[in-house]
């Protein structure tokens, strides 16, 4: 009985589909982080299907599998590691391996040169076409080698700034109220006389109650993208709306916006998507929040 043939890059396979369900997990599609990353979405759908011959050359391939994991919040080197690992069997890492090997020093000249016959220059006077190539590839290797850590340098000051700084813009323009009727009763009349907090900057603190994955934007800009742990706390600032793209266990966010207690969003181990929290929503909030509570 013949023996089955090995399926090739199981390895890889496995790798892709991972990369895919991490993704999915979180509820980010391809496009999202296409345009944060910079990469084209043809090259990420080759690398969650496997598909590495429509990729550029492993050297590339790995910072694209690097962005691709910090965005999702994995471990970007031990995904690089494993991509490694399971992309062994492409032909194009052999030829670089190669042309890696073609930078090794040549061998020193031998101490005593043999009489040259008269006319041919000496061995110094002769350019080596192979010397020429290595310091092509050696200056090329140096080339991407200072491209890679400016662009990993540069993509952490990103993230930073965007994490840790609030830019605070021109302050929106109030909508107006009109005057409640005569015919409110005492209490509504009571509870609208009330000094209203200032609205012109909205505040969010989140209070976690149990862990959760939370992506979250202010005013269209990410500003975290990561889990929240029980007992951690943070506070935003935003001009115009909160919106949260994904959070993993609704019940675990305790949220309060403008000093309103809000509800939660949804029920222990409910994954919610794209909730927006703005001027609207608070108004709406301090509204029930201001009704009187009955009693049975």
């Amino acid at each position: 009985m013949p023996e089955q043939e090995p399926q090739p890059h199981s390895e890889l396979a496995s790798f892709g589909e991972e990369l895919r369900r991490e993704r999915e997990i979180r509820g980010i599609s391809l496009k999202e982080i296409a345009d944060a990353t910079k990469i084209s979405k043809r090259f990420l759908e080759a690398i969650e299907r496997n598909d590495h011959r429509t990729l550029p050359a492993p050297v590339f391939t790995r910072g694209f599998v690097r962005e691709y994991a910090k965005y999702l919040g994995l471990n970007a080197e031990e995904m690089v590691n494993r991509y490694n690992y399971a992309a062994a069997g492409d032909d194009r890492i052999e030829k670089t391996a190669h042309l890696e090997r073609l930078i090794a020093p040549p061998p020193p000249p031998p101490a005593r040169e043999k009489a040259r016959p008269k006319g041919i220059p000496p061995a110094y006077a002769r350019i080596d076409r192979n010397l020429i190539i290595t310091a092509i590839i050696v200056a090329l290797l140096i080339g991407l080698a200072v491209w890679a850590k400016k662009h990993k340098r540069d993509s952490a000051s990103e993230a930073a700034r965007e994490a840790n700084t609030v830019t605070i813009a021109k302050p929106a323009a109030h909508p107006v109220v009109p005057p409640p009727p005569a015919s409110e009763t005492a209490t509504t009349t009571a509870a609208t006389s009330t000094a209203t907090p200032d609205d012109r900057v909205l505040h969010l603190t989140i209070e976690m109650s149990g862990d959760s994955w939370v992506v979250l934007k202010t005013d269209g800009k990410t500003v975290w993208n990561s889990d929240m742990l029980e007992g951690q706390t943070k506070s935003f600032e935003a001009n115009e709306d909160f919106r949260f793209v994904t959070i993993g266990n609704a019940a675990g966010v305790r949220l309060t916006l403008n000093g309103v207690k809000l509800p939660p969003l949804g029920a222990q181990g409910e994954v919610v998507h794209d909730r927006v929290l703005d001027r609207d929503f608070l108004q709406r909030a301090r509204a029930a929040a201001s009704q009187p509570q009955t009693t049975t």
